[in-house]
């Protein structure tokens, strides 16, 4: 089985999954490759697909209402992408999100069959599905409420800490936007850390 493979196949089993029904999954899905800067998933487009990390890492973001790019998260290694909200990611509806490889990617591509099939067809899949259908609403969540409950330095660390290779692999305006601060802000976080 191909490497890729064998990372999803892991980030698969503590779900409860036995090996045949993972196999059985594995079959409807295939690997694609991104180019940095390509979009994944565009925001309000109808996409029947969602994807598992296996190199690489993404911004989810959205535009708002005078066309600014809003960055509300990261996504990178054995981690999904999925754009849907909790109630829509079994149903052929529009993506909430856009999303952006910030490196060369290397996703497996799952199709919402797959996961209907599963779930029809093994006794364990709906916890697989639950994951799928509350990460990203979790992850939004989490980033409202830090941005009112947390301080710049708290909100920094914490994003640190999820992501440590961060500041290597994405440019350091996304961060700084991401963090709702200006690069040069941003610039002397960074310089009083080194200090402390």
């Amino acid at each position: 089985m191909n490497q890729a493979f064998n990372q999803f196949k892991k980030f698969l089993i503590p779900f409860g999954l036995n090996e045949s029904d993972v196999e059985k999954m594995i079959q409807f899905c295939d690997i694609e490759y991104f180019r940095k800067g390509e979009v994944v998933m565009q925001e309000g487009t109808k996409n029947n697909h969602i994807y598992f990390i296996c190199n690489g890492i993404v911004r989810n973001y959205v535009l708002t209402f005078d066309g600014e790019v809003s960055t509300y998260g990261f996504r990178t290694e054995n981690m999904l992408i999925t754009g849907y909200g909790i109630h829509n990611i079994h149903n052929d509806q529009r993506a909430l999100v856009s999303v952006e490889c910030l490196e060369k990617c290397e996703l497996i591509k799952i199709p919402l069959s797959a996961l209907k099939f599963m779930e029809e067809n093994s006794k364990d899949a709906h916890k697989v599905a639950r994951y799928i259908a509350e990460a990203h609403i979790i992850d939004l969540v989490k980033f409202v409420i830090s941005a009112d409950t947390k301080s710049l330095k708290e909100r920094y660390e914490e994003l640190e800490n999820i992501f440590p290779n961060i500041h290597q692999r994405v440019p350091q305006h996304i961060i700084a936007a991401y963090l709702r601060i200006s690069r040069v802000h941003l610039s002397r976080i960074k310089s009083m850390k080194v200090k402390q």
